[in-house]
């Protein structure tokens, strides 16, 4: 476990690079907040050996894993040393728009000292990497953790935590439990695993998308979603965010009798394509009911009389349709 202090290219400066792209952020000076954090991880260096003296005394407090001691004792320094704490205006929010894009991104948290589950634990992340330690982001559903994982052992940091004198550290079942967790979450490779670069790269891409959207710039954050998909494809959340651009994307491209348009949109399985075969049909041609997770306008939908349904959201399919794309091509 290094000691030594090196920049990652990806860390923080990539984050303020994906935040430069907003235009309320287009004069934002990278170098300098890079400059600020090289300076506190030069801080934190020194103020390190002195902190190991605790561990040494009493190492079983510590799960008698100095790696563990360490990566807790940066969240403590951030907290107690530099005064990094969880933003007050969304401590006791149930919901946030985040039409301030500082509220995601490095720069805000280093100008106020207050961030949330997006900057803060990238923060410490950057000064992690910056000591040489295999550090990285994890995902928890929208919330983002700090994690250790060597490949030995794994320590997830709660960097929104910052109570005085201690830091906060839970293992995969607590975070399983905590945000109830399905066994897909865990399966698919979205959540609570080591993140590679460029998976980071996609999650801060995905806070700016997250951005657009609350400022109702749909366009932009549709293509940021995308973006985000191709750099994280098993990001859960990702996928979620990237639902509402899309759609609004289908409605300003395709009229609403289109395919394309949400109002085509449906998953080809039980129960929600039942298929129908109206009274002129030959042999092939069939009509699918297509439902959708989003509420379609009441007046698009009429009785189902004589076994016949006459719905907006129908659509003639051929056998070949439901076959999916091409291999071969």
């Amino acid at each position: 476990m290094s000691g030594s202090l090196s920049r990652p290219t990806w860390s923080g400066s990539i984050l303020l690079a994906v935040a430069k792209a907003i235009p309320s952020l287009a004069e934002l000076d990278i170098e300098h907040y890079c400059r600020i954090v090289d300076g506190w991880t030069e801080q934190f260096a020194r103020w390190l050996p002195d902190a190991e003296r605790s561990f040494q005394q009493t190492p079983w407090k510590w799960k008698s894993d100095l790696r563990f001691f360490r990566v807790g004792m940066l969240a403590g320094f951030l907290g107690h040393e530099i005064g990094i704490r969880y933003s007050d205006e969304q401590k006791h929010a149930q919901a946030v728009r985040y039409t301030n894009p500082s509220d995601l991104f490095l720069n805000g948290l280093i100008d106020t000292k207050q961030g949330t589950c997006a900057n803060m634990p990238t923060l410490h992340a950057a000064i992690a990497r910056r000591m040489g330690w295999p550090v990285s982001l994890a995902a928890v559903k929208s919330h983002l953790i700090s994690r250790y994982d060597d490949g030995e052992v794994y320590h997830n940091i709660e960097a929104t935590s910052v109570h005085p004198g201690s830091f906060a550290s839970d293992p995969d079942e607590v975070y399983i439990k905590r945000f109830q967790l399905p066994k897909k979450a865990i399966t698919s490779g979205s959540d609570l695993r080591r993140l590679s670069a460029a998976e980071m790269v996609g999650i801060f891409v995905s806070l700016r998308a997250r951005h657009f959207c609350d400022v109702d710039n749909w366009e932009q954050a549709d293509l940021d979603y995308t973006l985000a998909r191709v750099l994280a494809p098993t990001h859960r959340r990702t996928y979620i965010g990237a639902m509402p651009p899309m759609l609004e994307t289908g409605r300003r491209l395709f009229e609403p009798i289109e395919v394309g348009h949400p109002n085509s949109l449906g998953r080809i399985e039980e129960p929600e394509f039942i298929p129908v075969m109206p009274d002129n049909a030959q042999t092939t041609p069939r009509l699918y009911v297509m439902t959708t997770p989003f509420q379609p306008p009441a007046q698009a939908v009429r009785q189902i009389n004589n076994g016949q349904v006459v719905f907006s959201m129908v659509r003639l399919m051929d056998s070949r349709d439901l076959a999916g794309p091409n291999k071969s091509g």
